[in-house]
């Protein structure tokens, strides 16, 4: 009876060890796979509002973006032209003008992030001249990517005056962590998502009073809560 009293208890006191090993690894994995969404979401955000405070202005503005269109198989893009001081190619001699583009690619599984870098080394107009470059992938966590544009009394999806910047531009980023396969079955639990806004306006732009900016912000929140109801 002792002996079998012990080895009761022993099992006992093992399972309930391995069931806590097990329920720490998991939460640890949890908040690596969150950490990693997060990192990767604050990621691309910073490098889309480096590109965007580096936009270049005056009578040379190239500035596009498009609306996504799923029916026709068309992701959203953002163009912009920049000044940046970081050379895409490190041994190439280049100028510090460069067309940047961003556009979110669906696939089976995932979404990409890309940012494309051309540089300009002459005086390109043909938008032809600058359709390659550089592709990078910006991240593979991002499920939902946003841009609307205030042109001073409206909100747009779109933004085709290549000639003029917007007053305000509204970027939205989701992220979802990715779960990870373990012992070769897929944990059931739903993803998590994270998202961050931000505004964004052009300094030396022709400037519009702090009336006119808590009005277009306002106005694109209770946009946003009707959507959402």
């Amino acid at each position: 009876l002792e002996v079998i009293l012990a080895a009761t208890l022993t099992a006992f006191i093992a399972l309930a060890a391995a069931a806590g090993i097990r329920t720490v690894s998991d939460s640890r994995r949890t908040v690596d796979e969150v950490s990693a969404a997060a990192d990767s979401l604050r990621y691309a955000v910073r490098a889309i509002e480096r590109d965007m405070a580096s936009v270049v202005r005056g009578n040379a503005v190239i500035f596009e973006g498009t609306a996504p269109q799923e029916d026709l198989g068309i992701p959203l893009t953002l163009r912009m032209h920049v000044y940046d001081t970081n050379k895409a190619r490190r041994d190439g001699i280049e100028s510090d003008r460069y067309e940047v583009e961003y556009s979110l690619i669906p696939d089976e599984e995932k979404n990409y992030l890309i940012r494309r870098v051309c540089p300009m080394v002459g005086v390109e107009t043909d938008p032809l001249e600058t359709n390659g470059g550089i592709m990078t992938i910006l991240s593979e966590s991002i499920i939902d990517f946003q841009i609307q544009y205030f042109d001073g009394s409206q909100w747009l999806d779109d933004w085709l005056d290549t000639t003029h910047l917007p007053k305000l531009v509204l970027l939205s980023l989701a992220a979802a962590d990715t779960p990870e396969e373990t012992g070769g079955r897929q944990k059931a639990a739903a993803a998590r998502l994270l998202q961050r806004s931000i505004w964004i306006s052009f300094p030396g732009q022709p400037k519009i009073e702090e009336a006119q900016v808590e009005d277009a912000q306002s106005g694109q929140e209770d946009q946003q809560q009707t959507t959402a109801i």
